[in-house]
């Protein structure tokens, strides 16, 4: 197969996804936006409490230790370079799984970063780890680790009808109650916040000796800066993008963030 057909079967192969996913759950395109409600549910939402619901301090260790080995020696103790694509594809290559990337600009398309089928999906013979290329590079680099984070814990979570993955720029609060979803997201917060930076970062200490009024105000400044700082490291100037995009990067920017502080306080990782 030529890799003009390749790339139009990806293509094709997505938009039947996107269309069984909001077949299955009864969405329609708007829904596979992001809303300032949804990013103010984001900010409201205990990650804590979340995080201890879906997965337990033992899990949460294994997931760790099985991405350590299988993919990123050094995760949590330095961060995972994000890469380009050449290297995006020796990196799928060396674990075992096909690589594509697939520009895919319109709505419902734009909702997807990306996905993982698995070998027995019976739809490709290997693994397939597609991202979707209209995305900034920021953006497509951490669908990547989260992709690479279903490949290596899929025997953790293995069952034959659940072997596609689809990983959105939405729906990220559905992700604390998915533990297959939760365990890809936590290797990407480790990977965008080691543990020394998280720890620099998430002083949950210094904030608890306020006042409980003055508590919430500050964690939320903090928060905010913490997110804004992380969107510049990786160059993503949230304010020059189109509103729809800088929604979804700003849910996925508060996600990983909140998510990491929760790892770092609840369970000390």
């Amino acid at each position: 197969m030529s890799v003009k057909k390749r790339v139009s079967r990806i293509v094709g192969l997505t938009a039947d996804i996107v269309k069984s996913a909001e077949s299955a759950s009864n969405e329609s395109i708007i829904a596979l936006t992001t809303t300032q409600g949804d990013i103010k549910r984001l900010w409201d939402c205990d990650y804590g409490l979340a995080l201890r619901s879906s997965l337990s301090r033992a899990e949460v260790r294994e997931i760790v230790s099985v991405g350590k080995r299988k993919a990123w020696p050094r995760l949590n103790e330095e961060a995972v370079r994000l890469g380009s694509m050449d290297e995006f594809a020796e990196r799928a290559s060396a674990l075992g799984v096909d690589f594509r990337i697939a520009k895919m600009a319109w709505p419902s398309g734009l909702a997807v970063i990306g996905f993982y089928l698995g070998s027995d999906s019976g739809l490709e013979q290997r693994p397939l780890i597609c991202l979707n290329g209209a995305h900034h590079p920021a953006a497509v680099g951490t669908a990547f680790l989260h992709e690479v984070g279903h490949h290596v814990t899929a025997k953790l979570f293995s069952t034959r009808d659940e072997a596609v993955r689809l990983s959105r720029q939405t729906g990220y609060l559905a992700h604390l109650k998915d533990p297959r979803e939760l365990a890809a997201d936590l290797l990407v917060s480790l990977g965008v916040y080691p543990r020394n930076l998280a720890a620099k970062l998430f002083d949950a200490a210094s904030v608890r000796k306020v006042s409980a009024s003055a508590d919430k105000q500050i964690e939320s400044q903090a928060a905010t800066k913490v997110v804004v700082g992380t969107a510049r490291r990786y160059g993503v100037d949230l304010e020059t993008l189109p509103i729809q995009k800088r929604f979804q990067y700003q849910a996925g920017l508060i996600h990983f963030s909140k998510l990491r502080q929760a790892l770092l306080e609840e369970y000390g990782v």
